[in-house]
């Protein structure tokens, strides 16, 4: 294996990691008990909260994890369609962005601790489970760079072929 090799295998880890967690995740919210424990993340954050005066914590659930179930769609067409790819990229960034700021505004995720003297903050256990979304916007963000690279190209050799045939129309 050469360094190539290795950094596509990385990459398409990466893409179907993201994939496959979209998935679980999006299909458990069809379930009551994760509607249940997201009310209390959902209802905290600044950017959704407002999902709750507009529809039941099961209806809220349901369609966040529909748009879970399609943006893991779209990542997962990258290999076929990197405009599809492009556009899941964008939005699991999205989504992973806004997973990320439940760090900052879900009371109980930082603990705060001077055992030692100094006080410092670390992640409560449920904020440990929200840091690994770090790593998945990290990926959805590699994801989105890599498509829009390649439908630019796309894009660019398009250009070049009109501009041949006009030139020989000439």
């Amino acid at each position: 294996m050469n360094h190539t090799t290795i950094s596509r295998l990385g990459f398409y880890v990466a893409l179907y990691g993201v994939v496959a967690i979209l998935f679980w995740i999006g299909f458990f919210k069809y379930h009551p008990d994760e509607a249940a424990a997201i009310q209390g993340i959902v209802a905290s954050s600044p950017l959704m909260a407002w999902l709750y005066d507009v529809a039941s914590v099961n209806q809220v659930s349901a369609a966040i994890g529909t748009a879970e179930i399609i943006v893991g769609l779209l990542v997962a067409a990258y290999p076929i369609s990197k405009k599809a790819g492009l556009v899941g990229g964008a939005l699991a960034s999205v989504i992973f962005l806004t997973t990320t700021s439940f760090l900052l505004t879900t009371p109980g995720v930082l603990h705060v601790s001077s055992l030692s003297g100094d006080t410092l903050a670390f992640p409560s256990l449920f904020g440990g489970f929200l840091a690994k979304d770090l790593v998945l916007l990290g990926a959805s963000l590699v994801i989105t760079g890599s498509a829009w690279q390649a439908v630019s190209a796309e894009r660019s050799a398009q250009h070049a072929k009109d501009d041949a045939l006009v030139a020989d129309a000439a």
